[in-house]
């Protein structure tokens, strides 16, 4: 049964839908629709309406066979958190996980959907193993679940975008690497350390594409489409407009990299046998010119473009679109990761 990865941005929407054929995953269909007149704001009922509206019209126009959705919810409405318990066999980690999710959680357990998972191998302390955590507000998970419904769309699993993204871009339990994941989204970025095939350490860094734009345009004194793009056309490339863009946007990409070494000095400092090895750049803003090599030459560590299409064969009906999907692929890589989760 086909299945599909659904991402709800601030201001588009991103889905791919994968297949699954015995030892084969098959890419069926993809799309990415922006609409500046959509909001996801919780808190407003004429938004949610109008989000399902635009969701409907966007599954209509691409066409996908399936209605079945897995997807993300806001990483500022997830609360994750890895602890170290003494070791227990599952059946006693289930009777006393709400009992330790009440000391770390900052919300009531009734406010809240909670799951949680035994991490296969722990750092430092012996007898002691660790387990991660992860908390959704319920209103929030009701909102996602109504739109879906009123877009005759059928929600089989809603996660946080940083699982999703592990699974896709992470390390594996066979071959641990320490793996950075930087996401480089609209409103913000998410840094994501994965070693040993679970994501360990999460944050998010209100630095996006959509700051980046702002940048250009206050600095250039261009409108936002022009900002925009300048943005994609010229990125941090020093010989494309007298490099007037790269200079403006290097300061930005300098704090978004100075997040990152600090994340990984914190990781590494409480996980001394867990180095970080690469880092892998994600998203759309990560598609602009020149970015890979100037991150590349400010952090000590191997630095690549994701390719969460690895191991995924492209459906010959996608032919015309295959190079597409090939150059923005980086771009899909949380929605590739939810339909990873199958079902």
């Amino acid at each position: 049964m086909p299945i599909i990865g659904l991402n709800i941005g601030k201001r588009s929407f991103r889905a791919v839908e994968l297949d699954f054929k015995k030892d084969k995953i098959i890419l069926n269909n993809f799309g990415n629709y922006s609409n500046p007149k959509v909001s996801m704001d919780p808190n407003s009922q004429d938004d949610l309406d109008m989000v399902s509206q635009s969701l409907e019209q966007f599954f209509s126009e691409v066409g996908f066979s399936s209605s079945d959705i897995i997807t993300s919810v806001n990483e500022t409405n997830v609360f994750m958190r890895i602890i170290k318990l003494p070791a227990m066999n599952d059946k006693e980690l289930k009777s006393s996980i709400k009992f330790e999710a009440e000391q770390y959680i900052p919300l009531p357990l009734d406010q809240v959907n909670v799951s949680y998972q035994k991490l296969e191998q722990d750092f430092s302390d012996k007898g002691k193993m660790s387990v991660q955590i992860v908390a959704a507000r319920k209103d929030i998970v009701e909102k996602y679940v109504e739109i879906l419904r009123k877009a005759k769309l059928t929600p089989k699993a809603i996660e946080p975008e940083t699982i999703a993204l592990g699974r896709v871009l992470g390390d594996t339990k066979e071959n641990p690497s320490g793996t950075m994941i930087l996401e480089m989204g609209y409103s913000n970025s998410l840094i994501v350390v994965c070693y040993g095939g679970f994501v360990r350490f999460t944050r998010a860094i209100p630095i996006g594409g959509d700051v980046i734009t702002k940048t250009i345009m206050q600095s250039l004194s261009l409108d936002y489409e022009q900002a925009e793009e300048y943005k994609k056309v010229y990125g941090l490339d020093d010989f494309q407009g007298e490099g007037k863009v790269a200079a403006v946007i290097k300061p930005v990409i300098d704090n978004l990299i100075l997040e990152v070494q600090r994340a990984a000095v914190f990781f590494t400092n409480h996980n001394p046998s867990a180095s970080i090895k690469r880092v892998v750049l994600s998203g759309g803003t990560a598609l602009m010119p020149n970015l890979l090599s100037y991150v590349a030459n400010k952090l000590d560590l191997e630095v690549m473009l994701a390719n969460p299409l690895n191991n995924i064969e492209i459906s010959p009906k996608l032919e015309k679109q295959k190079q597409t999907i090939i150059d923005e692929a980086p771009l899909y890589s949380s929605v590739i990761g939810l339909a990873l989760r199958k079902i």
